[in-house]
């Protein structure tokens, strides 16, 4: 189907699949989220909470061991 131009023509560029490609992977790099100090928390942590009782405490003692998700869904999850 041709498609009638009708303002002036006032510049042109090459489209390069692989430049595409690659800025495409740059970007898809860019989103990748790597464990810092200013990491947000998210809505839900996967974990687990462990009771010990030594034979030298009276109390039990409570330990919750979290697991932060990076990146859930994509190839790069990282846990």
């Amino acid at each position: 189907m041709a498609k009638k131009i009708e303002k002036k023509i006032v510049g042109y560029e090459v489209v390069n699949l692989d430049e595409q490609r690659k800025k495409a992977a740059q970007d898809e790099k860019n989103q990748i989220e790597d464990m810092h100090e200013n990491v947000e928390r998210p809505e839900m942590l996967v974990g687990a909470t462990y009771k010990i009782k030594t034979p030298q405490s009276e109390h039990a003692l409570y330990v919750t061991i979290n697991d932060m998700v990076l990146n859930h869904g994509t190839k790069h999850e990282i846990r």
